[in-house]
């Protein structure tokens, strides 16, 4: 079912690429220092393919302020950054004490259940 969202008049629509972009800025804030999501768990929670989780990081106007780079592929490869590229995004994770081995992040750091991203 695709996202539904209230728009200025009170009337429900459809959620466009602004909205997702939004709703996964929210959910990126959630991610605590030290620890990483996947782009899987921000798009099962949002009901969207990973590549749509991708692509509205990829549009973070801000992405220090809603950390995208604490969202790492499933296999714990870092994937895309939009400012500086993966050497960019892992400098950030080890500032912020995720080792990155080899281009990947350890299970151990992966936040990868939306529970846990949800309830932590």
């Amino acid at each position: 079912m695709p996202l539904l969202v209230l728009d200025e008049g009170g009337a429900l629509r459809r959620a466009g690429l602004e909205d997702y972009v939004e709703a996964v800025k929210a959910l990126v804030s959630l991610v605590p220092v030290g620890r990483v999501t996947t782009y899987s768990t921000i798009a099962r929670l949002l009901g969207v393919s990973p590549r749509l989780a991708g692509r509205a990081l990829s549009l973070n106007p801000e992405p220090i302020v809603y950390p995208c780079h604490r969202v790492v592929r499933s296999d714990g490869g870092l994937g895309g950054y939009s400012v500086g590229g993966a050497p960019f995004k892992e400098g950030l994770l080890r500032l912020e004490g995720v080792p990155v081995e080899g281009g990947r992040v350890d299970r151990v750091y992966i936040i990868d259940e939306p529970e846990e991203l949800l309830d932590p």
